[in-house]
């Protein structure tokens, strides 16, 4: 890759409001799960991208609710950019996707227990405020009233 270019990877936390679960993936030949992600094609826009990605590995269609967290110098990958969103599969059949092997929906809680990659501080933060939020009832009044919002401004 050139020295001022950068590969974009989208990731798709989707999160199921009702049961209150994180959806995962175990690709082919990995031991452990990771939250699903792919690669941003040149000259496709984000939220496209990110629903393409989260289709084609899951068979669920997704309302992105906002990114959560960026970073970026990974370890080994310093020519990389994690973009993390936030995602509610709004439809669809889970069906894992060409090169996942499974699916798995587990508890915020669970996350850093399952997937074998470390949380960073904001993102650790982040699911102890899923983990919060799943042991309390207001969740899908709060989730609803996010939903319409940003579904007013996907229709404008």
């Amino acid at each position: 890759m050139e020295k001022d270019k950068f590969k974009v990877v989208v990731i798709g936390i989707i999160f199921d409001p009702k049961e209150r679960k994180i959806l995962v993936g175990k690709n082919k030949g990995d031991s452990s799960y990771s939250f699903l992600e792919g690669n941003l094609r040149q000259d496709e826009e984000l939220d496209v991208g990110l629903k393409r990605v989260t289709f084609e590995k899951t068979g669920y269609k997704v309302h992105n609710l906002g990114a959560i967290y960026a970073r970026n110098n990974i370890d080994d990958r310093k020519d990389v950019l994690e973009l993390f969103f936030l995602c509610e599969a709004t439809e669809g059949n889970e069906k894992p996707g060409e090169n996942v092997e499974e699916l798995k929906w587990i508890k915020p809680s669970e996350v850093e227990s399952t997937i074998d990659r470390e949380l960073r501080a904001t993102l650790r933060d982040y699911m102890s405020f899923l983990r919060e939020i799943y042991s309390k009832k207001y969740l899908p009044k709060m989730w609803q009233k996010n939903r319409k919002r940003t579904l007013q401004v996907d229709k404008e």
